[in-house]
């Protein structure tokens, strides 16, 4: 078996949040086990009825990355502010759409669908 780094990415819940994005970008988010970029994304999101925020963004952020013959990048979402000056305002301690921890997924490594894995 070979060693690689396995990005897994968001679940089935993250990817339904992020699909009316207006527009999406692509960042590196992180690095795999031969010092590879593995990129995210950034969902930009049309704005809410706060007056002070010109729009919304989710980050994909690594949630975690377990080793299964390298490493497996999990990712959830961090959702942003972007205040009418242009200023980015993370939102405090919510993650969104995360990979939930299952021990009944032994042997099966994750399950896209129900967001759960078991690495």
């Amino acid at each position: 078996m070979s060693r690689s780094t396995q990005y897994i990415g968001l679940n089935k819940y993250a990817h339904e949040l992020v699909k009316d994005a207006i527009k999406t970008e692509t960042y590196e988010m992180t690095t795999g086990m031969f010092v590879e970029p593995v990129n995210g994304r950034i969902y930009h999101m049309a704005k809410e009825n706060d007056l002070d925020v010109a729009s919304i963004r989710y980050v994909e952020i690594v949630q975690t990355s377990p080793w299964s013959s390298g490493p497996m990048i999990f990712t959830h979402l961090r959702r942003e502010w972007v205040k009418n000056d242009g200023t980015i305002e993370p939102e405090e301690g919510e993650m969104y759409c995360s990979w939930m921890l299952d021990p009944a997924l032994r042997g099966q490594e994750y399950d896209y669908e129900t967001g759960r894995y078991y690495v």
